[in-house]
């Protein structure tokens, strides 16, 4: 049996930042991973301005920063034309510590996390360790996973389930989860090229009836990442002979000529019907599930595990009552239901799904308005705050 307070399972980023959280408060946590390492896949790269001030407050922030690179721009590019205007965050200067986003690939993050929840007596992490049932009672849940030596059951007062979009946590627990998955696939390309050279800097969007994708630097000058659609209905096992054409005809033929690795994946909007059951949570790709245009589904997640954090730690230490878990967990689907969700949505159609040039054009209007004048563009940014928690506590 187990002495901890909090299991979490899943060892991605979202998983880790809650553990250390939760660590940081005086809270034990065991994190149970599936995979025999933490952190394996890709995963997302750009790590939003208005996250950082709270991977400060857990002590990582210097150490990722040293890992990525910190970039303050956002681009905007004209397929068809090459027109492309560029955003500044330092625009934000006045109001945020960090005027800038931060790309930094995940397996550094991971490391450096893994690095701090060593430093701590009370963190235990069991990787190949796959979650295959759990039990709750008014006391606690007992969890029952499959480990390197059997089957294994463990025992705390509470779980959180940070296991991705296929949560296990979230299918144990008989959660509907509803929504859509999108005509589309989409194609992350890793390109060694200097994208700079046609006016991209840091991260930001090709706007294209045809060739439109999210784009973010990794190594300036050297490697780029580069995010398109495609009918899901095409041939999965032909991508890679398509993929060249795609990067010819909408960056340059140097480009496709360059070195690459490519992963495809489906897109969803999705949203379990509650984060909350008893004593276990959901955040993350467990709880909800958005297409990547407007980078709120890393955001998102880091808020759920942020706001978590506070309120499972007042409740484990008997300075708050549990109802406030249900405050947080009506908060973050409200959240994700009503604005983030909606938003990403639009923001696809504006990447992926405009008709034609016209309608490109009419939907690149105001961004060159935006780009024109420095308050409009704080307005803009300052947006992404509608996804941030309120205070609980």
């Amino acid at each position: 049996m187990n002495a901890h307070e909090v299991i979490v399972v899943g060892g991605g980023p979202v998983g880790l930042i809650h553990a250390l959280g939760l660590a940081r408060a005086g809270v034990g946590v065991t994190v149970l991973e599936a995979e025999n390492q933490a952190g394996t896949t890709p995963g997302d790269l750009v790590y939003h301005w208005n996250v950082l001030p709270w991977l400060d407050g857990l002590g990582i922030l210097d150490d990722l920063l040293r890992a990525g690179n910190s970039e303050p721009h956002q681009f905007y590019r004209v397929g068809s034309t090459g027109e492309t205007l560029t955003l500044d965050l330092g625009v934000l200067a006045d109001e945020s510590p960090f005027p800038f986003n931060l790309h930094v690939r995940q397996h550094e993050v991971t490391r450096i996390l893994l690095e701090h929840l060593g430093e701590f007596r009370d963190v235990t992490i069991l990787l190949s360790s796959a979650l295959t049932d759990l039990a709750q009672d008014d006391a606690g849940v007992t969890v029952t996973f499959d480990g390197p030596s059997g089957e294994v059951t463990l025992r705390a007062g509470w779980v959180v389930g940070a296991d991705g979009s296929r949560s296990a946590v979230r299918r144990r627990l008989g959660l509907p989860f509803t929504g859509i998955t999108w005509p589309e696939r989409l194609i992350s390309v890793e390109i060694d090229a200097n994208l700079e050279m046609l006016g991209m800097h840091g991260a930001g969007y090709v706007i294209d009836p045809r060739f439109g994708a999210i784009v973010a630097c990794i190594d300036p000058g050297s490697r780029w990442r580069y995010i398109y659609a495609e009918d899901r209905l095409l041939p999965e096992d032909t991508i890679g002979e398509r993929l060249p054409r795609v990067l010819s005809h909408a960056l340059s033929p140097e480009v496709a000529d360059a070195s690459f690795d490519w992963a495809n994946y489906r897109i969803h909007q999705r949203a379990a019907a509650t984060f909350r059951v008893g004593r276990v949570m959901i955040i993350g790709d467990a709880a909800h599930l958005t297409n990547p245009a407007s980078g709120h589904g890393m955001s998102g997640g880091l808020f759920d595990s942020f706001a978590l954090t506070e309120v499972l730690a007042a409740v484990v230490s008997d300075k708050s009552d549990e109802s406030l878990l249900d405050r947080w967990a009506e908060e973050r689907r409200q959240n994700f239901v009503e604005y983030s969700s909606p938003t990403s949505s639009e923001r696809k159609k504006f990447v992926y799904n405009l008709e034609d040039d016209a309608a490109v054009e009419q939907e690149f209007a105001p961004m060159r308005r935006i780009a024109a004048d420095p308050d409009r563009m704080r307005e803009w940014f300052a947006l992404a705050r509608m996804l941030e928690p309120p205070r609980f506590t």
